[in-house]
């Protein structure tokens, strides 16, 4: 597996937002609460994109319809439809080199 690279973690601090390319996907490397995460930038209800997202207390609120996920766990909580949707995945990240980023294959 190869380390690609996104950010540096001096750069990440509460409130970070920033969009990628990764392996052909759009993505999004976000932190909130303490909590980096690396998520599609698409909302599970109906794809819209979350670079315009607002991130709070370890949430991201999609843009759309202010469904609200939690990061650690990609629960919906909240918003004009929450009923059948699935939970925001996320990849894992790897520290290295004082970066940020995830193993490729």
């Amino acid at each position: 597996m190869n380390f690609h690279p996104l950010d540096d973690t001096s750069n990440i601090s509460e409130g970070y937002l920033k969009c990628f390319a990764v392996a052909g996907r759009d993505m999004l490397l976000v932190h909130s609460a303490g909590q980096t995460r690396l998520i599609p930038n698409r909302c599970p209800h109906d794809g819209s994109p979350l670079k315009k997202a607002r991130l709070a207390n370890g949430c991201i609120q999609c843009p759309k319809h202010k469904i609200v996920f939690r990061l650690d766990n990609g629960e919906p909580l909240g918003g004009e439809a929450v009923a059948d949707i699935s939970p925001l995945s996320h990849y894992e990240l790897v520290e290295e080199g004082g970066k940020v980023g995830i193993l490729i294959k």
